[in-house]
C-alpha cells in the first residue's frame, strides 16, 4: 500500500507538513521502475500448475483471475497500537 520511513515519524508529530517526505505509495513506484502489476487485494486461490491467481481487489465486489510468471506473497504487517 504505501512506504513509510518510521525513524522520522516523530518529527511528524510536530511538524505534520513532514509526513508527505516520509511516505509514499507503492503502487507507482512498482509499476513505473520494476513493470509489475500491483494488485491490492486478497488472494482467494493460488494454482501454481497453471500460474494463475483468484484475486478479490480491495475495493471491489467480484474476484477476478489473474495469470503470472513469478508470484511474490506480502503479507503485510500491523503496527496498529489498538488492535489486539
Amino acid at each position: 500500500e504505501y512506504f513509510e520511513y518510521t525513524p522520522g515519524v516523530l518529527r511528524a508529530y510536530v511538524k505534520p507538513c513532514h509526513l508527505d517526505a516520509l511516505t509514499f505509495t507503492l503502487q507507482p513506484v512498482l509499476e513505473r521502475s520494476m513493470g509489475v502489476k500491483f494488485i491490492w487485494g486478497e488472494v482467494r486461490k493460488l494454482d501454481a500448475e497453471a500460474k494463475t491467481a483468484t484475486v478479490k481487489p480491495i475495493f471491489a465486489e467480484g474476484t477476478e483471475e489473474v495469470g503470472f510468471d513469478y508470484c511474490i506473497i506480502c503479507s503485510g504487517c500491523n503496527f496498529g497500537p489498538f488492535k489486539p
